[in-house]
């Protein structure tokens, strides 16, 4: 059968072969560049931040006086806090008798329970 063949037909034969074995090794590299793109991306996501934390404040008899701490993202803190260190949540919680919020639980993310 393939002395039916001129030479000029078995060129292109093999060529035609050889741009099929092309255009699959070029969607392998597509493919293999993408989960390579994929993966930097999510190497770059940042991990979330650690939660911060806030002291909530009251005001009776003309006077603020510290409430409770909460989480940074707490939505239960009120309109009058401020921004506290891990350090100062912990002694607020541990060594001044302020209280954890019920509801976003500051001692549970601070490890005191």
């Amino acid at each position: 059968m393939s002395e039916n063949f001129t030479r000029l037909d078995r060129l292109r034969i093999v060529r035609e072969w050889q741009a099929y074995q092309l255009g699959r090794t070029d969607r392998t590299i597509a493919e293999l560049e993408e989960q390579q793109a994929a993966a930097a991306r999510a190497a770059r996501v940042l991990p979330p931040p650690a939660p911060g934390w806030k002291l909530s404040m009251l005001r009776t008899g003309g006077r603020a006086h510290a409430d409770a701490v909460h989480t940074d993202d707490c939505g239960m803190s009120g309109k009058q806090t401020q921004p506290m260190t891990r350090e100062q949540a912990l002694r607020a919680l541990t060594e001044d008798g302020i209280e954890a919020c019920p509801f976003c639980r500051p001692d549970r993310d601070l490890g005191v329970l």
